[in-house]
């Protein structure tokens, strides 16, 4: 329906009917808009041939009867049931200065905007199961939103059955709740709900989920990244127990080494070295250290055999290895050619 802008003026308060106009027409209504007391209003009337039928008359009655009870801020007014001259026997309803959902969801409102006028047509639609009443004929067209604050309100009472009422239309709120649904399908859980108050839970249910979701969020990254420091730290304890192994094994073989060595050494002290003979001792002793030593580094070689050639500890092994060697010979070698002298 269209704003409009015309000034009110005295003359425009009159108790008759003015400026009646016709809006549109579909198979069995015609609506009309008229002013009366300088306010516009929506005169809804049997169309035709069915202003004469006793049936549709009655259903006329009931959809006035079922309208005029109804007062929530998301429902469009009923005020009165009357015959007005050169129309005929009409509802005078609330008019509306708005468009139809369908015409307000093509202007693309933010997400907050169709959130807030998704729940309004919720109220609206408890408000009428909680008085035994069901639509039956929720979609955009009967969905008027005030271009004043973009509220939603719900027309069109004319399927609108109560329990008490003989009806071939099951009163079934479930009618309701899924027409909704597809009127809002990004914003409506998928499923089938039979009470909006269900459905209400479960709009609920998921944003608090969503608003859990960062935290859940960060408390996953904190648990992977506890994990992976976990892992990290377990790794490198798994290969200091591995290099402690390794270093605890080359210390025992150069420990036996240096005994062995030491006592070659040791040995040389009973030795004259102005003997002839104890001179060839010395000798065989200088000859005997030799091949030791050559012997240890077959052990050495075997031992880094362990190890794959691209796992850090082997080199770690000759180099631990090597050290060990050197230090351990700066010793002994300057004390086994001391005692040649």
């Amino acid at each position: 329906m269209e704003s409009s802008s015309d000034f009110i003026v005295p003359a425009d308060f009159s108790k008759e009917w003015q400026h009646i106009q016709f809006v549109k027409a579909n198979s069995k209504n015609e609506i009309y808009t008229a002013m009366r007391y300088g306010r516009r209003y929506v005169l809804k009337k049997l169309a035709g041939d069915y202003a004469r039928l006793t049936n549709y008359e009655m259903q006329q009655e009931q959809e006035f009867l079922n309208s005029i009870q109804l007062v929530h801020p998301n429902i469009a007014a009923t005020y009165a049931f009357e015959e007005i001259e050169g129309v005929g026997r009409c509802i005078v309803m609330e008019w509306i200065d708005g468009v139809t959902l369908g015409e307000w969801l093509q202007t693309k409102p933010s997400k907050a905007a169709r959130e807030r006028v998704f729940m309004q047509i919720v109220d609206a639609l408890e408000y009428i199961h909680r008085l035994q009443l069901v639509h039956h004929d929720v979609k955009g067209d009967n969905i008027l939103v005030t271009y004043n604050g973009q509220n939603a309100k719900l027309i069109d009472f004319g399927l609108s059955q109560t329990d008490d009422m003989l009806t071939a239309v099951p009163n079934n709120a479930y009618d309701d709740i899924s027409a909704l649904q597809r009127l809002f399908p990004d914003i409506c859980p998928k499923g089938q709900f039979f009470r909006l108050s269900d459905l209400r839970n479960a709009i609920n249910r998921r944003k608090r989920f969503i608003r859990l979701l960062p935290v859940i969020l960060s408390a996953l990254l904190l648990a992977a990244a506890i994990t992976l420091f976990y892992l990290s730290w377990h790794e490198r304890q798994k290969e200091q127990q591995r290099f402690e192994a390794m270093t605890a094994q080359v210390d025992a073989y150069i420990d036996k080494e240096r005994a062995h060595l030491l006592e070659i050494v040791n040995r040389r002290d009973s030795f004259d070295a102005n003997n002839p003979v104890d001179r060839q001792a010395h000798i065989a002793c200088h000859e005997e250290y030799s091949e030791y030593v050559q012997s240890q580094w077959l052990i050495r070689d075997s031992l880094m055999n362990l190890y794959p050639e691209n796992d850090p500890l082997r080199e770690q092994l000759w180099q631990l290895w090597v050290r060990r060697e050197a230090e351990m010979n700066t010793e002994l070698l300057s004390l086994l050619f001391a005692k040649l002298k």
